[in-house]
């Protein structure tokens, strides 16, 4: 789907790249490193938030695909209720029409909210408002869906059942996920592949995939904690704080 090649990222000195790697359609890519590898700046490169300094993006058949994001903070509106807040992109973009509300609806209902559609942030936990962050994110029918740590102030009961959300999300909607995270054990939970940045300049140090032989009960494998250690010994090797 994406395709990257040579880039980097300079402010007052680089902080990533060179970098070279490509994310296939419909892939389930996480990418971790120590802090200040330049994590969350290749994420924002990928979504067109930030230009890179150099080097080039290119597309499957030329076509940019439609993305949605989702911040660490779930960025809501406070003064708009939920279905209002998920409406936002679309009008942004000028693309109200009778189906507006039926989509938002919809994704309400698949991220586990029904019913809270006249809610305000104020009024919903910390779950339930990154629940509305990513029905607001995939509202305009994207096909490629970029998260920047998004669950890493939830307590764990929370953050596992988003985790496993997410998962039946891109499952069901065959979407392309590419997920920034600081913990290795939820990167090899949740993808396909994991791809681990040097410390600054962030550089590819590691491109594994994931072997995934079972869906329940996979973290109690040898297969999930070989790879969880491979990783994590990686990281210790880089230095840094995670």
């Amino acid at each position: 789907m994406l395709i990257f090649k040579g880039i980097t990222k300079n402010y007052k000195e680089p902080v990533l790249g060179p970098i070279d790697i490509d994310i296939k359609s419909k892939s389930f890519v996480s990418i971790i490193g120590a802090s200040g590898s330049g994590k969350s700046t290749f994420l924002r490169i990928a979504s067109g938030l930030i230009s890179q300094s150099s080097g080039s993006i290119s597309y499957k058949d030329n076509i940019k695909p439609k993305m949605g994001f989702v911040f660490q903070d779930s960025t809501l509106l406070p003064w708009r209720n939920v279905l209002d807040n998920i409406l936002l992109p679309l009008e942004l973009t000028k693309k109200i029409n009778p189906e507006s509300l039926e989509k938002s609806h919809n994704w309400l209902e698949r991220v586990g909210l029904k019913g809270k559609g006249m809610s305000f942030p104020g009024e919903l936990s910390g779950g339930q408002k990154m629940r509305v962050s990513i029905a607001r994110a995939m509202v305009q029918g994207g096909n490629f869906l970029l998260l920047d740590e998004p669950f890493s102030a939830l307590d764990e009961v929370t953050r596992r059942r988003l985790e496993d959300d997410l998962l039946e999300i891109w499952e069901t909607n065959n979407i392309t996920v590419l997920f920034v995270t600081h913990s290795v054990t939820q990167a090899v939970y949740l993808s396909q592949r994991v791809v681990v940045l040097s410390s600054g300049p962030g550089m590819l140090l590691e491109d594994l995939a994931i072997e995934k032989n079972f869906k329940d009960g996979f973290e109690e494998t040898p297969q999930f904690l070989s790879q969880v250690r491979h990783l994590t010994n990686i990281l210790k090797e880089e230095g840094g704080e995670i």
